[in-house]
């Protein structure tokens, strides 16, 4: 199944939004995912990653202490 271009960015929120602080495998996905599409995102996009990531954390909702760590690679992306 492939996703319509066109709504390929709205899921790929609605993924992140949905693990971000979850203590599953799904995190570890997103974020390969988020790694791998980061030079096609727009600066809106990467700025809406970037709040968010750094509020869950500041606010200890990042999940575990190895996804809030996964998380914050994103952070370092250029």
């Amino acid at each position: 199944m492939l996703i319509p271009e066109a709504e390929q960015r709205d899921f790929l929120v609605y993924a992140f939004r949905y693990t971000l602080g979850r203590r599953t495998y799904a995190p570890h996905t997103v974020i390969q995912v988020l790694k791998s599409a980061w030079g096609e995102l727009s600066e809106g996009d990467k700025n809406l990653y970037r709040r968010e990531i750094r509020n869950a954390i500041n606010d200890g909702m990042a999940g575990a202490d190895f996804d809030a760590k996964a998380w914050a690679e994103i952070l370092e992306l250029k």
